[in-house]
């Protein structure tokens, strides 16, 4: 008898109300940032970005749909459940914060942000399809503390300060649904109020705050509904092209990010292993690529990846239904413009507040997971990250006052105490010198000094090319060249160390390094 794989199960219904809600609060999130925030043209947003967002996660879904039922065929079981699958939510607040706004803020031209943020993710999804191939061996030579430092300090900062700086500028509604968040996801209430969905409940109160306080109007979500119509995604070579020449200063951040984004792939593909369901490896990766790419072709600036969550949803009895359910919200709601309806009716910040508890509770798997003896590598990757963010918004606020940094001088600044050059310099390339400065503390924390020389001068080489602490990728820039020579200079005492620690242990049996 034909083996016939019965794609939806008890869990996914649950499954599809709560991945949808999870990843298109990101969306409204974004949508709500660039609208409101950056304040770009709404037939752009709308028009362009959203139609080529609900396309890489049709795409996305689909594929994880053939892909479940693929495995269910093979090992003939009905218990498969699919991998989740969106926008991670690091990658779009880092596309938003550090590509798009600059861009938008310094030229005040919107397309040319749009067309810098697809060319970005184009290059992203080439870097993801390219971790299919070498993701395995950067596990292996960058240390796990490291790797799990940088994603959880990014979440931190890039989630959860972003998301807790917007609750707190609009505490008239969203202030409640932040608490409900720290106290029923932060503080794991009482066990028997599990079963309340606590950020749909969240969500509607801050969105009833916002409707009786008069800070959503009906006059502006009727007027939303005038945005409704057919959004096709569109092909725009041609846009990404021109986005690549403004591209080149957003390599220290679009690198690193998009290691963090196959890595949590991979990290996807291995829970849902552990809970029974062995996909491919490398396929799955590169397909994860293939989307960022299909995207960014038709649109979407920001990259897609597989979700975690995948053994909670298997254990509720999903199987593959959800990805289809998904797939076709995205799609419906993308290509009409009820995005623009939704922002009219739920207020962004309110919203917002998830994506606090979702930083959160990155950072505390990283803490509970590593041993505490890593605990100084995780706070050395938060360094770099988080003076990221104080370049980013002094840059704000400095743009806000009618000027640019370019135009103050490191004085201006010393004279109110603010350290600009010391920002500065941690804050370009960031993610990048966050992730190899835990690796070489790593190193040296397990006593493998010629492994963390190895980092040092990884750290030179990204100095002098402008990858770390210079503001562009250039060879030799002025800015990095001091860096370089400190790190190399670094990497030379770590091999003295090295050596010091080799004759210590000559007598002690095999050698670690």
């Amino acid at each position: 008898m034909q083996f016939k794989y019965r794609w939806w199960g008890k869990g996914d219904m649950d499954a599809t109300i709560g991945i949808f809600f999870d990843g298109f609060s990101k969306i409204l999130s974004a949508t709500g940032i660039m609208l409101f925030v950056f304040g770009m043209p709404a037939d752009i947003v709308l028009g362009k970005i959203v139609p080529g967002v609900g396309l890489a996660i049709f795409a996305g879904n689909l594929w994880y749909f053939y892909e479940a039922r693929a495995l269910a065929k093979k090992e003939q079981r009905q218990d498969v459940t699919a991998q989740p699958f969106g926008i991670g939510a690091s990658q779009l607040t880092g596309w938003l914060y550090l590509i798009m706004g600059p861009v938008y803020w310094q030229t005040g031209d919107a397309e040319l942000a749009f067309q810098v943020g697809r060319a970005a993710a184009l290059i992203g999804g080439v870097i993801e399809v390219l971790g299919g191939f070498i993701g395995r061996w950067i596990i292996k030579v960058v240390p796990h503390s490291a790797l799990m430092g940088n994603m959880a300090s990014s979440a931190l900062v890039w989630l959860s300060f972003v998301g807790i700086a917007m609750g707190f500028d609009k505490p008239i509604y969203a202030l409640l649904p932040f608490c409900m968040v720290v106290i029923d996801y932060l503080g794991k209430a009482d066990k028997r109020f599990q079963k309340i969905p606590t950020g749909v409940v969240a969500v509607v109160l801050g969105t009833v705050i916002a409707w009786s306080t008069g800070s959503l109007t009906w006059d502006n979500f009727t007027a939303s509904f005038s945005n409704l119509g057919f959004y096709p995604p569109t092909f725009c070579g041609v846009d990404i092209i021109k986005g690549f020449k403004g591209l080149f200063p957003f390599l220290p951040v679009i690198i690193p990010l998009q290691m963090n984004n196959f890595f949590s792939t991979l990290q996807g593909i291995e829970s849902a292993k552990a809970a029974g369901d062995r996909y491919p490896e490398r396929r799955s990766m590169v397909m994860d690529g293939c989307s960022t790419i299909l995207g960014s072709l038709f649109g979407n600036p920001f990259p897609t990846t597989v979700y975690f969550g995948h053994p909670g949803w298997k254990e509720l009895g999903a199987r593959a239904g959800f990805s289809l359910a998904n797939a076709a919200a995205y799609l419906i709601i993308c290509l009409s413009g009820l995005t623009g309806v939704l922002m009219a009716l739920i207020p962004t910040e309110a919203v917002m507040v998830l994506l606090i508890f979702v930083g959160f509770s990155v950072t505390a798997a990283t803490f509970q997971e590593l041993d505490k003896k890593y605990v100084n590598v995780v706070l050395l990757s938060l360094v770099p990250i988080l003076f990221q963010y104080l370049q980013t918004q002094i840059s704000s606020a400095v743009q806000a006052a009618g000027t640019t940094l370019d135009a103050m001088t490191a004085e201006q600044f010393a004279e109110f105490s603010v350290p600009i050059n010391g920002i500065q310099y941690l804050g370009n390339g960031a993610f990048l010198s966050s992730l190899l400065l835990a690796g070489l503390l790593a190193y040296v924390v397990d006593k493998k000094y010629f492994y963390a020389a190895a980092f040092a001068g990884a750290l030179a080489f990204c100095s002098f090319i402008g990858m770390i602490h210079a503001p562009s990728v250039a060879l030799f820039p002025a800015e990095g060249v001091p860096f370089g020579v400190v790190y190399l200079a670094a990497g030379a005492w770590l091999v003295a160390k090295g050596l010091l620690f080799r004759q210590d242990r000559a007598g002690a049996g095999p050698l670690t390094q």
